[in-house]
């Protein structure tokens, strides 16, 4: 018995995967202002686990959120995270953000995936989302090919609602390379202004890149919440934005393309 609890206790928690939570609806198409978001409810119809997917027009990537309880969730903070489909590979090295909101019990899991991955979502049987710490939640996702073109009606819709032309957005084959882009946004951007204040919050931007390859025409796709942070945000990148090469179409000629970025400002702690 004393050997059994010694190997018990070298095992430590179990990291079984819990059964998929079973579909609690349909599938939902928000067409709500300046987003498009993919939704759909699992387990427990009183109390369930919500899947949401939201891209960016124009990007490269998926936002991608889960929202239920705190029990269910998790605590507050940073994560590593690691996810899981039969037949999909993702990549290895997953960071997601676990936060709280500010009534209730409610609690937010978000983390970013390629439109490739989420594309080759459609019909997985499950979809698990495996914290470092925290519960594992694997829903039976159940996405079928019909979300995409419904999605994709969604972005081209708010493409134009935002100024931007569809078929620019469509002709390009090859995106522009940026130059060091990590740089192009860092703390000695955040404003002295918002920093008496001790603002922070997110916004995303987005911007034009012409077809000399030159950054021009940025503008606030969501506000932080913060005037002078929406500012910044798009100051840093007509400022230090640089491209090796512009986009180019299907005949190697090159065109006028956009890109996004989500601006996470934090107040520096003093």
């Amino acid at each position: 018995m004393r050997l059994l609890v010694s190997a018990a206790l070298l095992l430590g928690p179990s990291t079984a995967t819990p059964p998929p939570l079973a579909p609690a609806g349909r599938w939902t198409v928000e067409y709500a202002e300046k987003r498009c978001v993919v939704a759909r409810g699992y387990g427990d119809p009183t109390h369930p686990i919500i899947i949401a997917f939201k891209p960016t027009p124009f990007g490269e990537f998926i936002q991608s959120v889960i929202l239920g309880n705190r029990a269910q969730l998790g605590k507050e903070g940073l994560l590593d995270l690691t996810l899981e489909a039969p037949g999909r590979t993702f990549d290895k090295k997953q960071t997601g953000t676990r936060v709280y909101f500010p009534e209730g019990d409610k609690a937010a899991l978000t983390f970013y995936i390629s439109r490739a991955e989420f594309e080759g979502l459609v019909d997985v049987p499950s979809f698990t989302v495996r914290p470092g710490n925290g519960p594992t939640v694997s829903v039976a996702l159940a996405m079928n090919e019909a979300l995409l073109p419904a999605l994709k009606k969604c972005e081209v819709n708010l493409m134009e609602q935002l100024g931007y032309d569809p078929e620019k957005v469509a002709a390009v084959v090859t995106r522009a390379e940026g130059e060091r882009p990590a740089e192009w946004i860092t703390q000695d951007d955040y404003p002295a202004s918002s920093m008496s204040k001790r603002e922070q919050g997110a916004v995303v931007i987005a911007w034009t890149i012409a077809a000399d390859a030159r950054v021009t025409d940025c503008k606030v796709i969501e506000s932080s919440g913060s005037n002078d942070l929406d500012k910044a945000a798009c100051s840093a990148i007509l400022r230090h934005g640089r491209y090796r090469r512009p986009a180019l179409d299907a005949a190697g000629k090159p065109v006028e393309s956009y890109a996004t970025r989500r601006v996470m400002w934090l107040s520096p702690r003093g």
